[in-house]
């Protein structure tokens, strides 16, 4: 069965996606025009964009690598929320043997005692693996930031203060904009192939993360309806790869911010993934 975990993620990440392709006015607005934006999303981006451009300004001008050092820091502060949303995922899944057996105990009894008592056992079993229903939510708190950072990838080649900054890197500039026509492949060949790192990178990643490693599998108590719910998630895991790669089409920042992020939630996903491992064996000696 799908971890809740990765449920959430994946449902953060639809809404984000939804969120920022539906808001197109918004960035196509210089940062600093009144007006603009909720208030405080754009204080944010504010204090992001004068942060890139500091960094930029430090090392020459040079706006690609000011992005880059933002958009791993800013990966590095949410680290503490993903590690815990990771460390609730894996006691979930030590948890899930117990879970499948109540659920097996209580099949067919659908009185009212018995959902209050599955309903009380339920919540034993969350409080013995240390479980927090509400953990689930914490990566919408990362929303605003990834949702402020968007904006500030797009808005900054826009604004007349930055036009000092050197915007190239390899054979293009981040200011550059696709043609209205995708067939015109001649002229936009860049942001197609962009768009399809960005989406290989982005499914590959989450392939990984959805796939379960060996020691968090148990084949035992799965079931059609927990086939069905996997073969769900990666027609999901599709539609997003599209929606990215769609959105990320349109601006060479957001498609190289999105693959410098891609790249660094590979190695995060490793480094949990490892401690992951740890953890697992050193509660079997607990339990």
């Amino acid at each position: 069965m799908i971890s809740l975990k990765k449920k959430i993620t994946l449902g953060v990440m639809l809404v984000l996606v939804l969120t920022l392709a539906g808001c197109a006015d918004v960035y196509d607005q210089p940062i600093g025009v009144d007006g603009i934006g909720v208030g405080w999303v754009q204080w944010i981006v504010e204090q992001i964009a004068n942060a890139i451009v500091r960094i930029s300004d430090i090392v020459g001008g040079r706006y690609w690598i000011g992005l880059t050092i933002i958009t791993v820091l800013i990966r590095v502060i949410g680290w503490p929320i993903y590690s815990k949303t990771t460390g609730m995922s894996t006691n979930m899944q030590f948890a899930q043997p117990e879970l499948n057996k109540l659920q097996e105990k209580y099949a067919g009894k659908n009185d009212e005692a018995s959902r209050r008592a599955m309903q009380q056992e339920t919540m034993k079993i969350y409080k013995k693996y240390n479980i927090n229903p509400l953990g689930c939510f914490l990566p919408f708190l990362q929303m605003p930031i990834f949702i402020a950072m968007y904006q500030t990838v797009r808005r900054i080649p826009l604004t007349i203060e930055y036009d000092y900054l050197d915007f190239s890197f390899l054979w293009f500039d981040f200011k550059d904009q696709p043609t209205d026509s995708l067939l015109d492949i001649g002229q936009n060949w860049t942001f197609i192939l962009f768009a399809i790192i960005v989406g290989v990178s982005m499914f590959g990643y989450q392939r990984y993360s959805m796939k379960k490693p060996e020691h968090a599998q148990n084949k035992k108590y799965q079931t059609a309806v927990q086939n069905q719910s996997q073969n769900t998630m990666k027609y999901m895991t599709y539609f997003l790869t599209f929606m990215i790669m769609t959105v990320a089409y349109t601006n060479l920042g957001i498609s190289y911010y999105w693959l410098i992020g891609n790249i660094f939630s590979f190695v995060q996903a490793y480094i949990n993934r490892q401690k992951t491992a740890k953890r697992m064996e050193a509660m079997k000696g607990a339990y």
